[in-house]
């Protein structure tokens, strides 16, 4: 069974230029293998869900 690790990232956004930092942080973490699973928007900005695999496998009877 594959496994994972997750990470929670908060951009606050208030101008359109900050969603090019939103999109250069995003840009780095999937190069090293992150993948956002949700986004959310709030009052203040956006908060992301990611996940990458771990590269350990566990049996399925664990």
């Amino acid at each position: 069974m594959k496994t994972f690790e997750y990470d929670i990232l908060f951009f606050p956004v208030k101008k359109q230029k900050d969603y090019d930092e939103v999109r250069r942080a995003l840009n780095e973490r999937g190069a090293e293998g992150w993948e956002v699973i949700t986004a959310k928007a709030g009052d203040y900005g956006y908060t992301t869900f990611l996940k990458r695999e771990t590269g350990t496998m566990k049996a399925a009877s664990e």
